[in-house]
């Protein structure tokens, strides 16, 4: 009789004690790169001559500033070693700048590289995104390897929170010179580029020379997808991670799916419309209350209600709350919905006829809007807007163009929480391009309000010219948004976004 072939007794205690290891660990964290989908296109990843928020979120992952705003809005040192130093005249700082960092090229970071990337940014012919950031920068020095000094040609109130700007990240001028960084970009960041396909994705993986904290994730993708559905589908379906923009309108489906997290952050970020006073398509723009009868006619009280379903704050400042500048005074020059006033203005000047060309990005937050708003004028009784969506990546280019619209739609993140760092970039004669109004005036109280660090005076010129733009009809403030992101909550945790919209990858956790 043949007996049966048989697993010696110590390997078959070898495989029960496997399975039994394998039914008592806990599952194991995601393994494949950290799936990040956008819904807007990335415009480049050179953060000197990029100011969109799909570009910075991607940016911000590469590259680090001197100096950080936490989120209790306090600034500390990050690529600095400690706090700057000024002088009694207040017309030069030192700073010490931190050791033993290195670029993603394998170059040193040092006074000579912080040299170098402001003096892009004031390059007039670099093409920065925020020139006004080095405005007050006269000359540089590198006094040491690690001790950079700058020479102001003012008393310059707003350095600190411009040294913590996304747009005066420090770049490696090594790579800058021999390569395009909004193909190929180098900074000093947690992660580093791998690859990029143009309109598509960005690929990075962690930098193993990081100087801080090594991030738990260790690969990230970042996808684009315009469409918010199919975005939202892969949420559902695992292939994505992590929205850091949610609408309005997919807020119930993102609660209904299982394993995925819904999170809110109140922002410091103001949506406003600007009104060209010089205009191509009707010279009465530059007629105050022909502005004024097209503010009046917009209701951003039932916007805010019924299509945000009351998901951002109504707002009546162009300077907000949380940033500097403030005075909840400033609220009385607000022009706000009066749908009687409008026809009456309208009425009574003819104006049903003329033409009004309103130019909206297409994106998930724009277009309902730029729908809504035009019929909010219709209603008032201008017969003649004209709505022509565009782009979002061209619309970033062509609303600084002369010949583009009499009123768009705008956004501000308040990165620095500083009120001359929303009215200089946006409304300065010398600085402004979107929103020209070519006012002296108003130029001089920006002047009044980063020329000095005392805060009384700041204060009192930022409101001065928070109160001009709104009495002269030069821009509508709508409201202050709060965003919504969702993530996959059974790999990730510690998933978050700042009070400026941003995100830090290397701040996330793997789900234990």
């Amino acid at each position: 009789m043949t007996r049966p072939n048989r697993a010696p007794r110590w390997l078959a205690l070898l495989l029960c004690a496997a399975l039994l290891l394998t039914l008592s660990a806990p599952a194991l964290a995601a393994t494949g790169p950290f799936q990040v989908v956008l819904t807007s296109n990335v415009a480049g990843m050179d953060p000197l001559r990029t100011n969109d928020r799909a570009s910075t979120y991607v940016n911000t992952q590469m590259y680090e500033t001197l100096y950080f705003i936490n989120r209790e809005g306090s600034i500390e040192p990050l690529l600095a070693a400690e706090m700057p130093v000024f002088a009694e005249d207040g017309k030069s700082v030192t700073i010490k700048l931190r050791e033993g960092v290195v670029f993603h090229d394998g170059t040193p970071f040092d006074a000579e590289a912080v040299k170098h990337t402001f003096e892009l940014i004031k390059d007039p012919d670099f093409g920065s995104a925020r020139a006004s950031l080095a405005a007050s920068m006269e000359s540089l020095e590198a006094v040491d390897e690690h001790t950079l000094k700058i020479n102001l040609s003012y008393e310059d109130g707003v350095l600190l929170a411009k040294l913590a700007h996304t747009n005066s990240a420090i770049v490696s001028p090594s790579a800058q010179q021999a390569q395009d960084l909004m193909v190929q970009p180098c900074g000093t960041g947690p992660y580093q580029f791998v690859s990029a396909v143009s309109g598509s994705s960005v690929t990075l993986k962690r930098f193993d020379q990081y100087w801080g904290e090594k991030p738990a994730i260790e690969d990230v993708v970042m996808t684009i997808i315009l469409e918010e559905s199919t975005a939202l589908a892969r949420l559902q379906t695992g292939e994505a991670d992590f929205i850091p923009s949610i609408t309005i309108e997919s807020l119930p489906r993102v609660q209904s799916m299982q394993g995925v997290s819904l999170g809110t952050q109140d922002s410091a970020q103001i949506y406003y419309l600007p009104l060209r006073p010089t205009s191509w398509v009707n010279p009465l723009m530059a007629n105050k209350d022909f502005r004024t009868a097209i503010i009046k006619s917009i209701d951003k009280e039932s916007y805010v209600q019924y299509v945000m379903e009351g998901k951002a704050t109504v707002a009546n400042s162009v300077i907000g709350p949380k940033v500097l500048g403030y005075d909840a005074a400033a609220e009385a020059a607000c022009i706000t919905y009066d749908l009687e006033g409008a026809k009456a203005l309208i009425a009574a000047n003819n104006w049903q006829d003329e033409p009004i060309h309103f130019l909206v990005p297409t994106s998930p937050m724009y277009t309902p809007m730029g729908e809504f708003f035009q019929a909010n004028l219709k209603a008032a009784g201008f017969n003649n807007v004209t709505m022509e969506m565009i782009d979002w990546a061209a619309w970033l280019t062509e609303s600084k163009l002369e010949d583009r619209f009499d009123i768009t739609l705008a956004a501000w993140s308040n990165v620095t929480r500083d009120g001359t760092e929303l009215l200089e970039p946006n409304w300065e004669s010398k600085v402004s391009a979107r929103n020209k109004i070519n006012s002296e005036a108003f130029d001089q109280l920006v002047r009044d309000s980063k020329t000095t660090v005392d805060i009384a005076k700041r204060m009192e010129a930022l409101n001065a010219a928070n109160v001009l733009l709104m009495s002269e009809a030069f821009v509508a403030p709508l409201f202050n948004a709060e965003y919504d992101f969702a993530w996959n909550n059974k790999d990730y945790t510690n998933v978050d976004l700042t009070t400026d919209g941003s995100f830090y990858i290397k701040e996330f956790q793997l789900t234990p």
